[in-house]
């Protein structure tokens, strides 16, 4: 316990970014966008360890599930307040 690290996995699509600038001479940029809408279990991850940047993606993630899901479920249900709880920032 305590020697190894996890693996976290995600499916993605990769899609047409809309950049302000374009440098690319018309080939443009692309960009991943999650298609599974889990949250990642945060008991799992050393927050001490992640930079400003990887808690801000975590943290947003996270939002991008609640706002897609929790409509989905009833309020005040235990997998509405489970994914509630889940979907917390750090």
């Amino acid at each position: 316990d305590g020697a190894f690290g996890i693996r976290i996995e995600n499916t993605c699509l990769v899609i047409k970014a809309d950049t302000k600038y374009d440098y690319t001479g018309g080939a443009g940029y692309l960009r991943f966008e999650a298609v599974t809408m889990v949250p990642i279990q945060k008991k799992l991850v050393q927050a001490g360890l992640l930079t400003v940047e990887e808690r801000q993606w975590l943290d947003q993630y996270h939002a991008s599930v609640w706002e897609k899901v929790s409509p989905l479920l009833e309020e005040g249900s235990h997998g509405y307040e489970w994914l509630k709880r889940e979907t917390s920032p750090l």
